[in-house]
């Protein structure tokens, strides 16, 4: 009897053993669920932020506005803060990068070096071009006073000509009048035919006079006519450079990379939101005392 009461004893001690063993089994297989169901959301939180704050930037990045020219001092440290950006994006250990992601991350970075690289040689233009303008505008200063100064020239010659030429005519006019009195008030053949011919001498120098004194006018109209064109057009000639250069001026009024660095970063958060789509989230399960 004593025998059999102590065999029954065994089976029911060795039963609670097994059953202790397959409980604690069991809590492990729950415990390891549970830590591997707790990382992953970790892991999923933590990229999320760390994503949310590299989008927030980039895209901070792209609505930045440069308030003063030359906008291109700034292209250097834009560009560099960009860089940061994506660089500690790819450093983060829940980051996977992939050869798309790469491709499509250095396409964007060399898009916008190239269009900054032209903007700044735009703005270098801009730049000669206000150069230019102000070169132009002394000579237009200067070829407005050579004008003046030639017309006066001109005008102060054709004067002086004119007016002697006019004193010799009037001369001449009063030397016929009086020639003409004195051939009627001589009765002699000789004296009358001499007078004759003084007058008709006198007619003709008077008449070569005038003829000089048009000529005089005519080439003084046709001088002035050819100072004037050629002011004019040499005028016209600075002013339509002028205003030419002031239509490309007007651009430096705003930063005309803004659009452009707008689009490349919408770009770069586009390529991130894909890695993230494309990758798999990564866990380390969390190890455990065996003896546990």
């Amino acid at each position: 009897m004593s025998y059999s009461l102590r065999s029954g004893s065994r089976r029911n001690a060795g039963s609670k053993v097994q059953k202790s063993v397959n409980q604690k089994k069991a809590a492990l297989k729950k415990n390891k669920a549970n830590a591997k169901y707790l990382n992953t959301e970790s892991v999923e939180q933590t990229l999320q932020d760390n994503v949310g704050k590299t989008l927030a930037s980039i895209e901070r990045l792209g609505n930045q506005v440069f308030a003063l020219s030359p906008f291109s001092q700034y292209y250097d440290d834009w560009l560099i803060n960009l860089r940061q950006v994506v660089s500690e994006f790819e450093a983060f250990p829940e980051v996977t990068i992939d050869e798309t992601f790469v491709k499509e991350r250095e396409q964007a970075f060399l898009d916008i070096e190239l269009a900054l690289t032209e903007y700044k040689t735009q703005e270098d233009n801009i730049a000669e071009a206000e150069k230019t303008i102000y070169t132009i505008n002394q000579e237009l200063r200067v070829l407005e006073a050579t004008y003046t100064e030639n017309s006066r020239t001109l005008n102060n010659k054709h004067n002086t000509d004119a007016q002697q030429i006019t004193k010799q005519i009037k001369t001449l006019e009063e030397d016929i009048a009086n020639q003409e009195n004195l051939k009627f008030g001589v009765f002699q053949f000789g004296a009358k035919k001499v007078a004759a011919q003084k007058l008709e001498q006198t007619q003709q120098t008077l008449t070569t006079t005038k003829k000089q004194l048009e000529t005089i006018k005519q080439n003084f109209t046709t001088q002035h006519n050819q100072l004037y064109e050629s002011y004019t057009a040499k005028k016209q000639e600075l002013t339509t450079k002028t205003e030419t250069l002031q239509k490309t001026l007007t651009q430096t009024e705003t930063d005309t990379s803004t659009e452009t660095r707008k689009k490349i970063c919408t770009n770069l958060n586009n390529t991130i939101n894909k890695l993230i789509t494309r990758q798999p989230i990564t866990t380390t399960t969390p190890t455990t005392d065996p003896s546990n």
